[in-house]
């Protein structure tokens, strides 16, 4: 049987000491001004961090566009008269300037919703949903007719 010298024992603690306190050390913060990459939290969620599409938001047959998610319960259905304009920044969006905010519309007839119009749209905000153009609140419309 083979025996160690004591150095041998000094130099393996210490080895593994080293190592367990670097294990407990805390993290630091980033600076003001660097790069974290987000890491994805939720269960279930891709490597880029986001979720899989709701079972509930399928698409109609024969539809196109977007798959939009089921309405958040906290969306306000509001009531506002405004100019439509489309804006042509990837793939186009459609809005709707009021005089104090403006609303990227989603859904609703394009007929109605012709740029230059003046109209009057009920729908409701739609605060869980991101887009593209991200040119103000989002506006799932839910009626239009023209303003008078």
């Amino acid at each position: 049987m083979m025996t160690r010298s004591p150095l041998i024992h000094l130099l393996t603690g210490a080895l593994l000491g080293g190592l367990l306190l670097t294990g407990c050390a805390p993290t630091e913060e980033p600076e003001v001004g660097s790069s974290v990459t987000p890491q994805p939290s939720a269960p279930g969620a891709s490597p880029s961090g986001f979720l899989p599409p709701s079972p509930t938001a399928k698409p109609k047959p024969g539809a196109s566009g977007p798959v939009v998610p089921p309405p958040a319960k906290d969306g306000v259905v509001i009531t506002a008269t405004g100019t439509v304009e489309r804006i042509d920044l990837e793939g186009g969006c459609t809005v709707l300037r009021t005089p104090g905010v403006t609303y990227q519309l989603l859904g609703g007839d394009p007929a109605q919703l012709k740029p230059g119009t003046k109209v009057t749209v009920k729908g409701r905000t739609r605060p869980d949903v991101m887009t593209v153009c991200q040119v103000g609140p989002v506006l799932e419309v839910i009626s239009a007719a023209p303003a008078s």
